[in-house]
């Protein structure tokens, strides 16, 4: 029998065994075991790549000081002859790209991850975290439309002095700052925010093109449609706010996460008056489970 690699952390005196690989986001994780026989996830970066080890270096800074639920957890960190490694800890659910690409979300999944969303980019201000990006590539979500971001490579420290040369982003969660060669900052978050919250709706991103300068030119010029022209079961005070965020100047959205969760509350609110003679089909957790198609094993296992 052929035995697995292992990868070797000499910070922890802690070893991996490796299994296969994944991508995520702009990366590839490997499943490992360590010596306790405990699911490990590894992100790694060749030796010889100085500028990918020097990105994943930044991530681990910024992961090192997140202690949120919807945040991969940070758990070891080494450097081998062939790699410079993150270890970090599994989260539940299924890849944000595959539950968007299977079909439209349930109206009460997507409102529960908008919510879980809101929530986090709170949280990472308050961390002086900014996202610069927040493509569903990057998130895990779960049988009760909880988030997890797996890969914060795009993201900035807003304490740190070092300067890293920012992981490229996908043109369709460009923000119209960084489309147009200026600095990024919180309110450049609410903006993808409101670029994923769409997505999570509509089951596509506002602007759609052939390659990244159409798509720039996009998010620089052209309107985004309303969402509840698209999907008529979006409250109309949701639609709004998505729309406030996605305006292409920053003066123009909400200020930062705080302002943003105090309006997403206003807006359920307003919804849930609006929708308070509804029928029971609305029922949060029956629409949770036709979406996941019922809990699995493991994802029960990871929240007993």
């Amino acid at each position: 029998m052929t035995e697995q690699p292992l990868l070797f952390s000499s910070r922890s005196q802690q070893s991996y065994s490796l299994g296969g690989s994944f991508r995520v986001g702009t990366c590839t994780l490997i499943e490992a075991i360590d010596q306790r026989g405990q699911r490990v996830w590894i992100k790694q970066a060749p030796s010889d790549d100085e500028v990918a080890i020097a990105r994943l270096r930044y991530e681990a800074i910024v992961l090192s000081k997140l202690t949120h639920a919807s945040v991969i957890r940070l758990l070891d960190r080494g450097r081998t002859s062939q790699c410079f490694f993150l270890v970090l800890e599994p989260v539940p659910g299924r890849p944000l790209r595959q539950i968007i690409d299977s079909g439209p979300l349930a109206l009460t999944l997507a409102s529960s991850l908008t919510m879980h969303l809101a929530d986090l980019v709170l949280y990472l201000h308050r961390q002086n975290i900014v996202c610069r990006a927040l493509p569903p590539d990057i998130c895990y979500a779960d049988h009760l439309g909880r988030i997890s971001v797996v890969d914060l490579g795009f993201a900035h420290d807003e304490m740190s002095l070092s300067f890293v040369d920012a992981m490229p982003v996908n043109g369709a969660y460009l923000v119209p700052e960084e489309a147009s060669g200026q600095a990024v900052d919180r309110r450049s978050d609410l903006y993808a925010y409101g670029t994923l919250v769409f997505e999570l709706f509509a089951g596509r991103p506002p602007f759609q093109g052939s390659n990244q300068g159409d798509l720039a030119l996009q998010h620089l010029l052209t309107q985004p449609v309303q969402l509840a022209s698209i999907r008529a079961d979006v409250p109309p005070a949701l639609s709004e706010l998505v729309q406030r965020c996605l305006a292409k100047a920053p003066r123009q959205r909400f200020t930062d996460g705080e302002e943003l969760l105090a309006a997403l509350h206003q807006a359920n609110a307003a919804s849930a008056l609006s929708a308070a003679g509804a029928a029971p089909e609305t029922d949060s957790w029956r629409g949770l489970l036709r979406q996941f198609g019922g809990l699995s094993s493991g994802t029960t296992e990871a929240h007993k």
